[in-house]
């Protein structure tokens, strides 16, 4: 996996989450994910700061710009 990829397990720590919220938010297609040749999701880290963004913005819609 490249240096710029995440699995799900390191997503999960990241947001402070369960495996399942992020396979969730991945099926819902909420957050962005591909899979390597062995099935694996991966996650970049720009589709993860894309996808905390647009959380921000929907919980906390008062701290736009």
């Amino acid at each position: 996996m490249s240096d710029n990829q995440m699995t799900i397990k390191d997503v999960a720590r990241l947001m402070e989450v369960d495996e399942k919220t992020v396979r969730r938010w991945i099926k819902n297609g909420e957050l962005h994910a591909t899979k390597d040749i062995f099935g694996r999701y991966q996650i970049s880290h720009s589709d993860l700061d894309s996808f905390r963004e647009l959380r921000r913005r929907r919980y906390n819609p008062s701290d736009e710009d």
